[in-house]
């Protein structure tokens, strides 16, 4: 009879033990998929902060931009070179070219996604 307690201990013993490592096993495979995510935020983290500096970067290039235009009209203007609808057409082309950037960006994207394929391939 003691040798069959023993048995049914020893059984209830391999099974809890049995338990404990499909439960390390799930809990292994949740860390490697957080890990996973954890990469993946990093880099979505280091592409936002590149992508904020070249904002910035594009921010201050089109201040200057703005700053050379009005030094360039202001002196057209005093030098009698333009008068007031003319400093106003040169401020409505600025802000044109503002308005039209992103679609020249999209099809210039639009354009080496079409070709991204042949140029592969050479």
């Amino acid at each position: 009879m003691p040798e069959q307690k023993e048995v049914e201990d020893m059984e209830k013993f391999m099974t809890l033990l049995m338990d404990v490592k499909v439960s390390v096993a799930e809990q292994s495979q949740k860390l490697d998929n957080v890990l996973d995510v954890k990469e993946k935020v990093e880099k979505t983290q280091e592409t936002a902060n590149e992508a904020n500096r070249r904002s910035k970067r594009n921010e201050e290039d089109i201040e200057e931009v703005e700053k050379e235009l009005k030094n360039k009209a202001s002196k057209e203007l005093l030098q009698g070179k333009a008068d007031k609808s003319e400093v106003e057409r040169i401020v409505q082309e600025k802000d044109n070219w503002k308005r039209n950037m992103p679609a020249w960006v999209a099809v210039a994207i639009s354009a080496i996604a079409f070709l991204w394929p042949y140029l592969t391939n050479l």
